[in-house]
């Protein structure tokens, strides 16, 4: 059972973005479009090397990212505010403030990316890098700290 406070909604950011990202990116491939730049609210990078930004609601463009035939998707708690004011990303448990100020996932699809990098907002380095020795695939989870600072955890 699922049970949202009077101000709360349920928004399909956490994963949706991502599986249309991949949904569209399929479509083109099979089009026979390759060399394309998909952005559907999470991003993959087809066909050649793609750079993007990876941008902070409070700190502007962070860090500047490579992409060929791999995707990326960013989660940032204080983008966007419930109407009470706190995050619209929320700890499952409704006990901890965010551990990061933004979280980009780079993975081989979008639909991992994103879940992964909602699920990360809360979680520290060390669950962060045990997920990632759990999860098939090239990852790198681009940890942006409240103050701005940029560290990058790998698998």
């Amino acid at each position: 059972r699922i049970q949202l406070d009077q101000d709360q909604s349920l928004t399909m950011n956490g994963i949706a973005q991502g599986y249309t990202t991949d949904a569209v990116t399929r479509v083109l491939r099979q089009a026979g479009w390759r060399n394309v730049l998909v952005n559907i609210g999470e991003f993959h990078a087809g066909g050649r090397d793609w750079t993007l930004g990876v941008s902070d609601p409070l700190h502007g463009l962070v860090e500047t990212i490579r992409l060929k035939d791999r995707a990326v998707a960013t989660s940032s708690p204080s983008a966007m505010q419930s109407r009470s004011g706190g995050p619209h990303v929320l700890d499952p448990m409704g006990k901890r403030a965010p551990q990061w100020s933004t979280i980009s996932v780079q993975a081989p699809n979008a639909t991992v990316a994103d879940a992964l990098s909602t699920a990360f907002c809360y979680a520290s380095k060390t669950e962060i890098r045990s997920a990632l020795s759990q999860v098939d695939g090239d990852l790198a989870v681009i940890c942006v700290h409240q103050d701005g600072t940029v560290e990058t955890l790998k698998a």
